[in-house]
C-alpha cells in the first residue's frame, strides 16, 4: 500500500516594522502570542495526521529564514514519524523554530528603507524545496504539497512581477497557495489564493 503524505509549508511574516508599531498602539495581539498560536497550529497539522509533514520558513524586511526542519543540522530532523515517535516530533518542532527564531531574531539588518516583507523570496524558496522534494520521491508515493503564508505588513509594488511569477510556478506544480492577512488587506495574496483552490 503506498503512502500519502501530505506536505505543508509556512511562511511566517515576522518583520520588526510591524511589530514595533503594535507596541506602541492598543491591539489584541503581540508578538509572542502570534508566534504562540502558529506552533501551536503547526503542532496540530503534524498531530492529526501521521504522514503530515511541516517546514516553516520566516522572513523579516530584509532576510529569510528555514526555521524548520534545521537544514544545518540534520540530527534534529526525524524522517519518518511515527504513533510512537509523534510526541518527540513535536518537541523537536518547537525546539528547533524557537531555537532557529531567536537566532533570526537577533540578527535583524536594521534598515529604514524596507518596510515590506521578502515574502517573495521566502515563497520561492519554499517551491525550490519543494521542487527538490519532488525529485526525491520514491515510487509509489503519492505525495502533495501546500503553501500557507501568514502576513502582517502590506504589499510592495516591487515585488508584483517576481510574486506572481512564483504564483505561476506554483500552479504548473500543482501546489495551491492559502493566505492569512492580518491587519492589512494585500492584494498580491488574494491573487495567489484566487488562482487555484485556496482560501484566504
Amino acid at each position: 500500500m503506498s503512502s500519502s503524505i501530505k506536505h505543508l509549508v509556512v511562511i511566517i511574516d515576522l518583520n520588526p516594522f510591524y511589530w514595533s508599531d503594535k507596541v506602541s498602539s492598543s491591539t489584541t495581539l503581540n508578538f509572542k502570542q502570534y508566534l504562540k498560536i502558529i506552533i501551536q497550529f503547526c503542532n496540530a497539522y503534524i498531530a492529526f495526521d501521521i504522514n503530515h509533514r511541516l517546514t516553516i520558513i520566516g522572513c523579516s524586511n530584509t532576510e529569510t529564514c528555514f526555521l524548520y526542519p534545521d537544514l544545518t543540522n540534520e540530527s534534529l530532523i526525524i524522517p519518518t514519524v511515527t504513533k510512537t515517535n509523534l510526541f518527540e516530533q513535536l518537541f523537536v518542532i518547537d525546539r528547533v523554530v524557537e531555537n532557529n527564531l531567536k537566532e533570526f531574531i537577533e540578527n535583524f539588518s536594521p534598515s529604514h528603507t524596507l518596510s515590506g516583507s521578502m515574502i517573495t523570496m521566502a515563497l520561492t524558496q519554499a517551491l525550490c524545496y519543494i521542487n527538490r522534494l519532488l525529485r526525491d520521491t520514491l515510487p509509489g508515493e503519492k505525495n502533495s504539497f501546500r503553501i500557507l503564508i501568514i502576513q502582517t505588513t502590506t504589499d510592495t509594488s516591487k515585488q508584483y512581477m517576481n510574486f506572481m511569477n512564483a504564483v505561476f510556478t506554483s500552479e504548473k506544480i500543482n501546489v495551491p497557495i492559502d493566505g492569512c492577512i492580518l491587519n492589512n488587506d494585500s492584494s498580491l495574496l488574494q491573487q495567489a489564493c484566487k488562482s487555484r483552490k485556496s482560501r484566504r
